[in-house]
């Protein structure tokens, strides 16, 4: 009798600690019943949210490809996930159109517009970082010539309008989720003041390398005020509202974003310290073999490293540094990072000076050929069974089937009599895109290297 009982209470909490393991323990995913789902909709933010089951062998390999996207654009671009095996979840994922598992919708400013289906070769967390990162509707105005910015200014004079000032050439993560947040009720712009010349135009300070400039001009002014808090998600979200809210005088309400002190708790810290590397992983599509690249960062190359890489939600520059602590980093040696790129920049620059491969007979000719693309769905129990071979041997199995893109691609032996044959494939194996197809011609030299950063787009 006691056995029937315990076998009956395993059964009642088996979807629940399923739910909870899907992701990992400390994941940024929030998971959403109705009530929070409407909540999140009423904000002007964008979010992504996955429709998942936990018994769904697609939605386990997704989980952790999803965890590591939430970490890299954390908290400007929020993560969600609704169980949909849950009772209380059925209705709100059938309105949402879920007909299969696990299923993907980007919200670009909560429930004010259509949502946005992903649909990318492979649900890896480099796709879904870049996804996300991509569709937020920010309309942020670039300014190309600092000469430009007062005509804009008196244009836009009816409403508040806040002007970002950075060196970096893209607009900051952080930036766009304001813009997007604020839309029709503040107006955003960038110029990029590189060399801090604009700057100096203004009649403000040249400033220091990475540092960047809030300029903030109130309704109905063309003299603006210089943000004096800390380029934070939360801190700007703070000082914006009030500025909406009109009932604290600017100067004023400057002076007190001036005194906040920001102390970030051990989470917050362990957050950032992950979140690093994360990003420069999804950045590069995953640094998978270099660990100690990863490490490197995680484990905090050198004295100044939330200096250089602000903390999560700022637009790079750090906290104001100690003199004791500038003295310390002085002394200290080349940090690792420097020295991993620069032997990774020196390995690229032999390579481009190897001798161009000579042509390849037919015998050298190697062909990657997916038999499908596109992602399987485990079906929505009551809905038609599946038709495609892929569904078909997804249904008939507990293993996952994996798209094709995915499957390891069978490889032929090198010829010993054919030399070119075995370089073309030692090239191969150099790519991980398993659509190229080689030809007879012969493989053209590598592109110019490009300068690539291993920060997104939120930092300055």
């Amino acid at each position: 009798m006691q056995l029937q009982h315990w076998f009956a209470l395993t059964l009642a909490l088996t979807p629940s600690l399923a739910s909870a393991a899907l992701f990992s323990k400390d994941s940024l995913v929030k998971q959403l019943d109705p009530k929070g789902f409407r909540k999140v909709m009423k904000e002007n933010a964008t979010s992504v949210v996955a429709f998942v089951a936990p018994w769904c062998g697609h939605c386990q390999k997704l989980a952790p490809e999803f965890d590591k996207a939430a970490l890299g654009v954390y908290p400007m671009i929020p993560f969600y996930a609704v169980d949909c095996d849950k009772p209380n979840n059925k209705k709100l994922c059938a309105e949402q159109g879920v007909q299969g598992f696990p299923t993907l919708k980007l919200y670009p400013r909560g429930g004010q517009s259509k949502p946005l289906d992903f649909d990318g070769p492979q649900r890896s967390a480099s796709a879904l970082y870049y996804w996300a990162s991509r569709n937020i509707p920010h309309n942020v105005k670039k300014i190309y010539h600092i000469e430009d910015l007062p005509a804009w200014v008196e244009e836009n004079k009816d409403a508040p309008r806040a002007v970002l000032l950075n060196q970096g050439k893209h607009i900051p993560l952080l930036w766009q989720t304001l813009g997007n947040k604020y839309k029709g009720q503040i107006k955003f712009a960038i110029h990029r003041d590189r060399r801090g010349k604009g700057s100096e135009k203004m009649g403000l300070e040249k400033g220091e390398p990475k540092s960047s400039k809030v300029l903030l001009y109130p309704a109905g002014s063309t003299d603006f005020v210089l943000y004096s808090g800390i380029q934070k998600h939360d801190s700007l979200s703070k000082f914006f509202d009030s500025v909406l809210d009109g009932t604290v005088d600017l100067t004023e309400l400057n002076k007190q974003a001036a005194q906040e002190e920001f102390v970030p708790d051990e989470e917050l810290l362990e957050i950032e310290r992950k979140q690093e590397a994360q990003r420069m992983a999804l950045a590069h599509g995953g640094y998978s073999d270099l660990i100690d690249f990863e490490e490197a960062i995680k484990n905090g190359a050198g004295a100044d490293f939330h200096e250089k890489n602000g903390f999560p939600g700022m637009m790079g520059g750090g906290l104001p540094k100690k003199a004791d602590a500038k003295a310390e980093s002085a002394g200290k040696k080349e940090d690792p990072i420097h020295r991993i790129l620069k032997a990774q920049q020196e390995a690229e620059k032999k390579e481009r000076e190897k001798p161009k491969m000579a042509k390849t007979g037919e015998a050298g000719q190697v062909f990657f050929t997916p038999e499908a693309t596109g992602h399987p769905k485990t079906p929505v129990a009551g809905e038609t069974e599946p038709t495609s071979s892929t569904e078909v041997a997804a249904a008939a199995s507990d293993t996952p089937v994996l798209d094709a893109r995915e499957d390891a691609a069978v490889e032929p032996e090198p010829s010993s009599q054919n030399p070119s044959s075995a370089a073309h494939t030692d090239a191969l194996k150099e790519t991980s895109d398993p659509e190229i197809v080689v030809s007879s011609e012969a493989v053209p030299p590598p592109a110019e290297e490009t300068k690539t950063t291993g920060h997104v787009a939120d930092e300055l």
